[in-house]
């Protein structure tokens, strides 16, 4: 993930000149400069990792209770199984191996509506899906929540990177075994709403899934939560900061830029009779500020909630 990057992050230097002078922050004080050789750690634990290591396929970097296949593929539909079974938490960071799950904290609706909500990291995605969630009666179809019960996604520094294709294999299946039934496949059975969370930087693969959805029945909702880059990026560095979680920060600022933003207006553009609806919240607000709805083609998107 982090290799496609255009921006390399891995040594003093190259950091302090990207956070003072695209993002504004101030190295200069001793206890703002502590972030520059924790991102410095985490950028060569990423960039040294071997991708053909990670664990979907490879037994090198799982733990020692998961590692044979066999255990690794009830590992996996444990997982999916908690996910469906048990409600969502109120913090992602609370998720783990034997708590919470995608269930919303209302009743589960089964009108076969599908709300897609794209956006950088750490734009708002998280808490604007919860609401949707709860709102529309909606399993939550997020990559991350799988993350979370792998249990090397803590273990390592590069944890995230290892366990990324899993965690989508765990939730949508894709190339699976045909005894193995993910959490997408769940839902279709049980013509339940969903809602998915991704950041949409490729027009294509969005365009993919909202044609697998309508072939599932499914009615799609798309929704943009915008930020500019450089304020997602800030973010992001302040999650880093306070939870440890990190997104590299030149894949943020870089790599998806203005990618999601793009990917929206290209499908309402060419494909909006694919959509049920369409919409776009801004969170360029002050903290603890409601998010503003700044577009909704009609009273269905979720838009309309802000």
């Amino acid at each position: 993930m982090a290799k496609n990057v255009s921006r390399q992050l891995n040594n003093f230097e190259l950091v302090e000149h990207f956070l003072q002078n695209a993002l504004e922050y101030d190295v200069e004080g001793e206890d703002n400069y502590e972030i520059v050789p924790a991102i410095v750690s985490t950028e060569l634990n990423i960039e040294n990792f071997d991708e053909s290591l990670i664990s979907k396929y490879s037994k090198c970097y799982r733990i020692r209770e998961y590692r044979k296949d066999n255990l690794r593929t009830s590992l996996q539909k444990k997982i999916v199984l908690e996910l469906l079974a048990n409600k969502r938490l109120d913090s992602d960071e609370e998720i783990s191996l034997g708590t919470g799950g995608a269930f919303p904290n209302s009743e589960l609706q089964n009108s076969l509506d599908a709300y897609i909500v794209i956006g950088l990291p750490a734009s708002g995605k998280s808490g604007i899906s919860n609401l949707i969630a709860d709102q529309y009666g909606c399993l939550l179809l997020d990559c991350d929540y799988a993350k979370r019960k792998l249990p090397e996604f803590s273990k390592l520094p590069f944890g995230a990177t290892l366990v990324h294709e899993e965690s989508d294999y765990i939730i949508f299946g894709e190339n699976k075994p045909a005894k193995f039934k993910a959490l997408f496949d769940y839902c279709i059975e049980l013509h339940s709403n969903i809602v998915l969370p991704k950041i949409g930087s490729n027009y294509e693969s969005l365009l993919a899934l909202i044609n697998l959805l309508a072939k599932n029945g499914y009615k799609v909702h798309l929704t943009l939560v915008e930020l500019d880059r450089i304020k997602a990026t800030k973010r992001a560095l302040r999650r880093f900061e306070s939870t440890k979680r990190y997104v590299p920060l030149s894949l943020i600022f870089d790599t998806y830029g203005n990618s999601p933003t793009i990917s929206f207006y290209k499908l309402i553009t060419l494909n909006s009779e694919k959509l049920e609806s369409f919409g776009i919240i801004s969170t360029d607000v002050e903290l603890n500020k409601p998010y503003i709805k700044i577009l909704s083609n009609n009273e269905l998107n979720p838009a309309n909630l802000y």
